[in-house]
């Protein structure tokens, strides 16, 4: 039997999608983080395993070191799959363990670099493109609610929001920024008003929005 070493192996690396919705509470629109190093090279952030760290503790570095930031409680990375064309990285003969993190919006005020449109990232080196379209694919998969059955829907069920209160009419534009597509006002508050508790006053009247355009409306969290 040949020995282990006998085989090549390929470098093995962790690249990371971050998503979130830019404003969710007035103008909603999803955002995929891009570093640019030295206005040379646009891409994901990513990195190398080290030898005997384990996928979970290179996500964190890559966090730390690349992104400058640590995930709260309640968000965690979402494995896509692993990337492993032979000629994806012109460096070397490299496999990419893709996953997608997706931030609530007070999280990216710490982050430095450029939050920009899917759709507006132009070129990335090696096939970071492909891993962006891949994480936005999913992602929209859990937003898009039309044809499923009940339990399968979720109201943000990546929590864009994160502990703040929303209207319907917020929820909705939170979900049409990330499906890319209107929904119908009707159908939507019917599929998403039972899975939503409203916020309550001392008293059990409806905490109302304020400062919003139009009739007050009722303010709600997603259900535990």
């Amino acid at each position: 039997m040949p020995k282990l070493e006998a085989f090549p192996r390929p470098a093995v690396a962790v690249d990371l999608a971050l998503l979130t919705v830019d404003d969710p509470v007035s103008t909603p629109a999803l955002r995929v983080f891009i570093r640019d190093l030295n206005g040379e090279h646009h891409l994901l952030p990513g990195g190398f395993i080290r030898e005997r760290s384990t996928i979970a503790q290179t996500v964190d570095w890559i966090l730390e070191q690349k992104v400058g930031l640590s995930l709260p409680r309640g968000v965690t990375p979402r494995l896509l799959r692993v990337f492993d064309a032979p000629d994806r990285d012109d460096r070397t003969w490299a496999m990419s363990i893709a996953h997608s993190i997706c931030l609530p919006t007070g999280m990216t005020q710490r982050v430095a670099g450029d939050w920009v449109a899917p759709q507006e990232v132009g070129k990335l080196r090696f096939d970071h493109n492909n891993i962006v379209d891949a994480a936005v694919a999913e992602l929209r998969e859990r937003y898009e609610f039309r044809g499923r059955s009940e339990d399968l829907i979720s109201p943000d069920p990546d929590g864009f929001f994160g502990s703040e209160a929303f209207t319907l009419h917020q929820l909705r534009r939170v979900h049409e920024a990330v499906v890319g597509m209107p929904m119908h006002k009707d159908n939507f508050a019917k599929r998403m008003t039972p899975l939503l508790d409203p916020v309550l006053h001392r008293d059990g009247t409806p905490v109302l929005a304020q400062n919003l355009r139009g009739r007050p409306a009722a303010l709600y969290r997603r259900r535990a």
